[in-house]
């Protein structure tokens, strides 16, 4: 029988999958990170800039004294729109990477089970399956974890989490169980 063209998906969260195609297992990152950071920060803008220039703008249009000019209310509601915009063009290209076929990223690493061996994205050999275990570590600079491939060689870090994309999620335990489990 034929090998399925695309990989199959095991387990995804937010733009973290990993897919089994073969023998082997995928781990790839859609690269999201950048472009979901970029929407949150957009549609707080807009619901900020947006909402304030609209308040002012009733505010100012039923004739109770202001001293905030409609033309302030009238920039900050342009604000608020222009920024929809911009996030509305992000959130297609969101979906637009969520519809590309997985065989289209590169892995940032791979599970050879039939050779038993732990790849990178380059797909050189770094450790045998039993010399890797995943797991979440903290980051500086963020309330989400990252997902990391310990080995005897090092610390390989597979995926940044963020908040605003789902984070990693329980990533580390299914690959913990797929590293530990024996071919038949």
């Amino acid at each position: 029988m034929a090998e399925p063209t695309e990989p199959v998906v095991i387990a995804e969260q937010g733009g973290l999958v990993v897919a089994e195609h073969g023998g082997a297992v995928l781990i790839i990152d859609r690269g999201n990170g950048p472009t979901e950071i970029m929407t949150y920060l957009l549609v707080v803008i807009t619901l900020v800039f947006g909402g304030f220039g609209a308040v002012w703008i009733v505010h100012t249009s039923t004739d109770a004294p202001s001293s905030v000019p409609a033309t302030l209310g009238a920039s900050l509601l342009l604000i608020g729109i222009a920024t929809a915009v911009i996030a509305g063009f992000l959130i297609g290209a969101r979906r637009r990477t969520r519809q590309r076929p997985l065989s289209t990223f590169t892995p940032v690493a791979v599970i050879d089970r039939t050779h038993r061996v732990y790849r990178d994205r380059f797909g050189r050999f770094v450790v045998p399956l039993d010399q890797v275990r995943f797991t979440r570590r903290m980051q500086l600079t963020s309330s989400s974890p990252k997902l990391v491939a310990v080995t005897p060689a090092g610390t390989h870090l597979l995926k940044r989490g963020n908040p605003f994309g789902g984070g990693i999620g329980r990533v580390d335990e299914v690959l913990n169980h797929i590293v530990d489990a024996r071919p038949n």
